[in-house]
């Protein structure tokens, strides 16, 4: 599975600074939880149909902090890397969220539409809707203000457009995220110096080969930085990985992927 969305958390007083969490899809988001919150014991007893139980003492600020970081578990998709770019990446990208699916079906219609935040990328991309635009980067920055890991970046880029592109969502969002933010603004340090095939035209063999190359890091020192990469639409996520591979080589301590949403399908053309 490369796709996550805690639908169901718990977090109940017991009173003398004791909460009783339980989480769903545990094997998934127990471990992130021990990670960003270190000085906390999460003694993880298993529960039934994945779920997991713990007993935490948390101070107000602690328990403000879990409750945000579930709630982000809950309302945006965490994304992993899909059996289909498997064999062309390792652990290059560290984590990735999108906001939601660009599309859903209304279960009593069968009708297939746009989500709300696929409506933003749309009118965003598309007519180039500053307000839309706006929207996306206010989520993206409280999703960076509230996680751990995301807030603690140093550099926010865009997946870099093909040269001739006059008008590229990226490089507008990631432009706005870092003057929202105060994270530094990345875009001059990543281009694109060749043309290619559009991605979702290509074979992933072919992807491969055509951005070998393609994008250069430069006009900055990303050695030992978390940096954020931003893009409009995630589907198989093989260029976001391949940014990831280079700004690992370059030293970056670790990539971050945000993505506006995400397409139901884990491929391109395939």
């Amino acid at each position: 599975m490369s796709r996550y969305q805690m639908f169901k958390h718990e977090l109940a007083w017991r009173g003398n600074n004791r909460w009783h969490l339980k989480i769903w899809m545990c094997d998934t988001y127990a471990p992130f939880l021990k990670e960003y919150f270190p000085e906390i014991e999460f003694d993880f007893r298993d529960g039934s149909s994945g779920t997991c139980i713990a007993i935490l003492v948390l101070t107000k600020e602690e328990k403000q902090e879990v409750r945000k970081l579930l709630a982000i578990f809950k309302k945006y998709v965490l994304l992993g890397k899909s059996k289909n770019i498997d064999p062309y990446f390792e652990d290059e990208l560290d984590l990735c969220f999108a906001l939601d699916y660009n599309l859903a079906e209304d279960f009593i219609t069968n009708e297939v539409g746009y989500t709300t935040y696929g409506r933003l990328e749309h009118n965003a991309k598309e007519n180039r809707d500053a307000d839309a635009r706006a929207q996306l980067v206010e989520t993206f920055a409280n999703l960076c203000e509230i996680h751990p890991i995301y807030r603690k970046a140093g550099i926010v880029m865009p997946i870099p457009p093909n040269p001739s592109k006059t008008f590229h969502l990226p490089i507008k969002l990631a432009g706005d995220l870092a003057e929202t933010t105060g994270i530094k603004d990345g875009t001059s340090m990543i281009r694109k110096v060749k043309e290619t095939l559009r991605m979702q035209e290509l074979t992933f063999d072919e992807k491969k080969e055509a951005l070998i190359g393609a994008i250069e890091i430069n006009g900055g020192d990303v050695e030992g930085k978390s940096i954020i990469l931003v893009d409009d639409l995630y589907q198989s996520g093989f260029t976001m990985w391949t940014v990831a591979k280079l700004l690992k080589k370059k030293g970056a301590k670790k990539v971050l992927g945000l993505a506006c949403v995400k397409s139901w399908r884990d491929t391109d053309n395939q």
